[in-house]
């Protein structure tokens, strides 16, 4: 640059800070080519062709938009020219070079894995909470000691968990009353923090390796903004590496801690998550289309519980958060509990909804003579094709059907006859579905008459299940809510005893006990007109 007397302004210095060369998604790579596609820049001065990308192709693509575009790229460590063999050499080094990176990549992977198993505790890279890193030049003797002011937050949590028994949130709440600060420095302690601290065996004297791996990321969904490519996954703890280090705690307290953690899950689970989200998993958001989760959020005394899109509380991934609004969970989970008890009340709806649609699909000819009418014309038109191909003056230079469009022809009228014939199937299987409805509606009243002096009494689980039984999804929209009623048809084994089965294990679903046979939308109006109106 300084030969060529160019002076570099900061606006058009593009740094990676860090970003990998293996994607194409990079902050400063997108800044450039954007300069580029606007006209501000002439050339480009790159270090070398891996400093552009990692992959020989990234390379190609990138070299070939900016040439389109009349920009010239200058290398520090090799010279481009306008000829094939510069371009193929230059093809040439960015295999080379992408190879190199892949191979020193699986020798550091190789190595971490052959000096973790030597009991090398430098493959950590950070030491866990309680202990502080000795780095050493010669990496077989780096070492972690205890930090006494960190192992007494370790020693205390232990005794608060394992011996009083208490939640993690109470831990936290002790931590802040005694303003004992997070290693960063915080007020207030993640409880994903403390439980990793609980959890971590290295606090008994076996720091583990490899308990996380990295995977090529698969996104769920598009999005605009940029996404991380790779995704981290918890291994099985049968592969894990353990390396010896010095001991905090004893190993029967951190057993009862783990122990206890466990418990106090199981008890969250069932006795506080349980009995709050009526509606957990049926409620999906109609914006983004992912799952509406419900959330509590306690002040004081009082708890607040609303289900809201799992998307706005993303922190992990890039993609573009949702702004679908929150929704009280005491209000929606009241709405559709009234939507479900007016179909037990009155199944006869879903009879009359069935026969709605039936009626909005017919014409005044019946669907049997329209598709016999139909079937005829289709296999007169191909009996009068086969009759002008095969016939004398279809011949030679005379040919007016060839063989090609003949066989195009007959193969588009057998996918129409075919066509027909499924047709005609859903016809038979509409009967089917009539006397399947009749069968849904006589189970419904069945079980209505044997709950219907406790239906205001009922109790969550039974509710719980009603509701999985006879709700398939429900869409929260930003401006109403969709139940959508996923209505199955009764097994063989009669009428109450399977909508009981199906109330009765809500937790496994009813997938294998019914079909579903019919299904229809109902709205309710149970959205605030703004935030303010959440609560």
């Amino acid at each position: 640059m300084a030969a060529d007397k160019h002076e570099l302004l900061d606006k058009y210095e593009f740094k990676d800070n860090g970003a990998s060369g293996w994607i194409l998604e990079r902050e400063s790579l997108d800044a450039l080519r954007d300069k580029v596609a606007e006209g501000e820049i002439d050339k480009i001065y790159i270090h070398s062709p891996d400093r552009l990308s990692r992959k020989s192709a990234h390379q190609m693509i990138l070299l070939d938009e900016f040439e389109k575009a009349g920009v010239e790229v200058i290398f520090l460590d090799y010279k481009v020219e306008n000829n094939p063999d510069s371009k193929l050499l230059l093809g040439m080094k960015g295999l080379l070079s992408e190879r190199e990176s892949t191979i020193i990549m699986e020798r550091s992977r190789r190595g971490k894995l052959h000096r973790a198993r030597k009991g090398c505790i430098s493959v950590i890279g950070i030491a866990s909470f309680g202990y502080k890193r000795v780095k050493h030049a010669d990496r077989e003797k780096t070492k972690f000691e205890i930090n006494e002011e960190e192992a007494k937050i370790v020693k205390q949590l232990f005794m608060w968990i394992g011996q009083e028994r208490i939640s993690i949130r109470e831990a936290i709440r002790r931590l802040k009353d005694m303003s004992i600060r997070t290693r960063t420095g915080k007020k207030v302690w993640r409880t994903i923090v403390i439980w990793k601290i609980l959890r971590n065996t290295a606090h008994v004297g076996r720091a583990a390796f490899g308990k996380l791996k990295r995977v090529e990321r698969i996104s769920r969904k598009k999005s605009k903004q940029k996404v991380k490519n790779v995704s981290v996954y918890r291994t099985d703890e049968k592969s894990w590496i353990y390396i010896p280090v010095p001991k905090i705690v004893d190993e029967g307290l951190f057993n009862k801690v783990q122990k206890q953690l466990d418990e106090n899950r199981k008890r969250a689970r069932i006795q506080k998550r349980k009995e709050i989200n009526l509606l957990q998993g049926l409620t999906i958001c109609q914006n983004c289309k992912s799952t509406y989760s419900g959330v509590h959020h306690r002040d004081g005394e009082k708890t607040y519980s609303y289900y809201r899109c799992s998307s706005i509380v993303r922190i992990t991934d890039d993609e573009e958060k949702c702004n679908n609004k929150l929704v009280r969970a005491d209000m929606l989970e009241i709405a559709v509990w009234e939507k479900v008890k007016d179909v037990l009340k009155n199944p006869e709806m879903i009879k009359k909804e069935y026969q709605r649609r039936t009626s909005e699909n017919k014409s005044d000819e019946s669907l049997d003579k329209k598709l016999a009418r139909r079937e005829e014309q289709i296999k007169q038109g191909m009996k009068e094709l086969m009759e002008d191909y095969y016939s004398k003056e279809n011949v030679g230079e005379k040919q007016y059907i060839s063989k090609e469009a003949f066989k195009e022809t007959m193969k588009n009228l057998q996918e129409r006859l075919k066509g027909i014939e499924e047709e005609k199937k859903k016809e038979t299987n509409q009967k089917a579905v009539e006397t399947g409805i009749k069968g849904i509606i006589s189970s419904i009243k069945n079980f209505y008459s044997s709950i219907k002096s406790n239906l205001e009494q009922l109790d969550w689980g039974t509710k719980r299940g009603i509701i999985k039984a006879l709700i398939g999804q429900i869409n929260i929209g930003r401006d109403q809510v969709e139940v959508g009623f996923q209505i199955e048809e009764p097994a063989q084994d009669g009428g109450i005893l399977n909508l009981y089965h199906c109330t009765t294990h809500y937790d496994k679903g009813a997938g294998g006990v019914c079909k579903v046979i019919f299904s229809f939308l109902t709205v309710v109006n149970v959205l605030p007109k703004t935030m303010q109106e959440v609560y």
